[in-house]
């Protein structure tokens, strides 16, 4: 991953971004299909979607990359692959060494020990199969590019290895910080060294011998010269590792989440959460979003006063993730998941999916200071007695992995949801206004789903409002002020904000829907609903450009902060 600091001084890191040889294989089995037979004939950018290049717009089926690669030396290495959707098989020399699932989500591959050149093939499948991939459905409300979508890198190993590191803050008076370090090895015993380090000044240095071929080792610090991360003052600091012959930095933010009664606290402070639900999508790479995009998205958010953004509907790129750690961005990162039932929920082929996708997703966002809370399962069945013991299981699972950030689902199911009482936030998506109702309608709206809410023993927790918007096509302004027009959308989110937060103070946070308008699903149905094949109900279209509603928002956020003196 091109993170904006450099990770390793000591382990051998080879970026494989670049031109690789490409072919499109259509309809094969790729059970069937052997590499050796494979003629690549094209060129295809990595990071990229093929799919969103103008030879294979909008097509589906099965694709392979290639590349040659050299292993220094017969030590373990690993090929690290940021995001490949929706299925993949890797091969070396010819030979399968894994499969993967899910296209968000950052993964490794342990390479077959030798020393030289090697021919890497990476075969993936953009289709929908829920077999082979239970997570990517194609009835979802967004458009599912295929490809190597994000970075890849081939990492030198050696004999032995830092496989992870996770860092907690444990307290911000004074500043601490919980440091495990989960490490392998291909020797079972041995004497090393262990050094931590903090924006250059060393904090712990020992030597101690390793008796397994891996391994946790915990330790506690104090950061005395540390700052605070918030949104106001998004400090960071720059953790070193070193473990032997290897080392990582790690980026972190020393802050504290918790929630408290109805409201969201970061460092015992209440927070007010304004913002967005942001799909990684754009017309000309896709999922493949560029760096110079992100850094646009994030001067747009910032301009419009926003402090939030929900990631809609998967964990988005890690470097989106730097960006806001950077500036002040505060995340929910959310499982990929859309509208879910029993039929899903019940399966247990598709609850390991999700179990396999969220380890993948807390391991790429946890040490994020942005990353507030933890997400699952969007305006899924949560009110179907049938699905509460999926949603048991998954966000029991994210807890196990994370106990100290909040966790939370969007319902759209807020009279009759079963599963509120599992979450620390509850969130609401709404739509009043925009599906059957007027502008002049949101306010009881709104505060009917807060009564209900405030009603009950279970959920009387912070609520978000993380969905609620209005269609607007880019340019079509109209005397009448009618629905698609950029007039009406502006005036539904000036009514929406008010309510929330001048003519009311319940909510703890507003995920307007949404940033930027995206490409929809090819289903006819869905598309019959959606003018020119997108979701319209960006502030921006899919090229960034702003509608009415940008101005609008940017005018009732920034009345917001001034009024609070954010």
């Amino acid at each position: 991953m091109h993170r904006r600091y450099r990770e390793h001084d000591d382990r051998v890191v080879v970026d494989l971004s670049g031109v690789w040889d490409f072919a499109f294989l259509g309809d094969a089995d790729p059970q069937a299909v052997d590499p050796a037979s494979i003629a690549f004939d094209d060129r295809m950018a990595v990071p990229g979607c093929f799919d969103a290049t103008p030879s294979y717009a909008g097509r589906r089926g099965l694709a392979a990359y290639r590349r040659r690669i050299t292993l220094q030396d017969a030590v373990p290495h690993r090929l690290m692959l940021d995001g490949v959707h929706h299925w993949c098989r890797i091969f070396v020399d010819g030979q399968p060494v894994r499969d993967h699932a899910g296209g968000f989500t950052r993964f490794g591959v342990d390479l077959p020990p030798k020393s030289g050149t090697s021919e890497l093939i990476i075969m993936v499948d953009n289709r929908f199969d829920s077999g082979r991939s239970p997570l990517h459905l194609e009835y979802f409300d967004w458009h599912h590019f295929g490809g190597v979508a994000r970075g890849a890198e081939l990492h030198r190993l050696g004999e032995r290895w830092i496989e992870s590191v996770r860092v907690t803050t444990t307290s911000i008076a004074p500043p601490q910080i919980e440091v495990v370090i989960s490490y392998r090895s291909i020797k079972a015993s041995g004497a090393t060294t262990l050094s931590l380090a903090v924006d250059g000044e060393m904090l712990l240095s020992e030597s101690l011998s390793l008796s397994e071929h891996s391994g946790t080792l915990v330790r506690t610090l104090e950061v005395p010269d540390a700052k605070l991360w918030s949104p106001a003052s998004p400090n960071l600091h720059l953790l070193h590792v070193r473990l032997g012959g290897d080392d990582l930095r790690v980026r972190i933010g020393l802050r504290k989440i918790a929630v408290w009664d109805q409201q969201i606290l970061l460092n015992d402070v209440p927070l007010r959460l304004l913002g967005f639900n942001r799909h990684e999508a754009h017309p000309q790479f896709g999922h493949a979003v560029p760096e110079m995009v992100m850094v646009s998205d994030i001067q747009q958010l910032l301009d419009m006063g926003a402090n939030f953004v929900r990631g809609s509907h998967y964990p988005q790129d890690g470097r989106f993730l730097d960006l806001c750690d950077e500036v002040g961005i505060c995340v929910w990162s959310e499982a990929i998941g859309w509208q879910h039932t029993a039929e899903h929920l019940t399966d247990p082929h598709f609850v390991a999916g999700q179990l396999a996708h969220i380890d993948e997703m807390v391991e790429a966002a946890y040490n994020h200071p942005s990353v507030i809370m933890w997400g699952i399962l969007n305006e899924s069945h949560s009110h179907d007695p049938a699905c509460r013991s999926g949603y048991e299981t998954l966000l029991g699972w994210l807890r196990e992995l994370d106990s100290r950030r909040p966790l939370t689902y969007a319902s759209n199911h807020p009279f009759e949801d079963l599963c509120l009482d599992l979450v620390d936030i509850v969130s609401v998506n709404c739509y009043p206004g925009w599906y059957g109702t007027s502008i002049e309608e949101i306010p009881a709206e709104i505060d009917r789903i807060v009564a209900r809410l405030d009603t009950s023993a279970q959920v009387a927790k912070p609520l978000i409002i993380s969905e609620i918007g209005a269609g607007a096509i880019y340019g079509w302004r109209d005397g009448n002020e009618a629905r698609w027009t950029e007039q009406y959308q502006a005036r539904l989110l000036e009514t929406v904000i008010r309510h929330l937060f001048v003519d009311r103070q319940r909510a703890a946070g507003l995920a307007l829907w949404q940033f930027c308008d995206v490409r929809t699903s090819e289903a006819v149905q869905k598309i019959l609903g959606r003018p020119r094949g997108f979701n319209n109900k960006g502030v921006v279209d899919e090229y960034r450009r702003p509608k009415e509603g940008y101005y609008a928002v940017k005018r009732a956020f920034r009345r917001l902060l001034d009024s609070r003196g954010e």
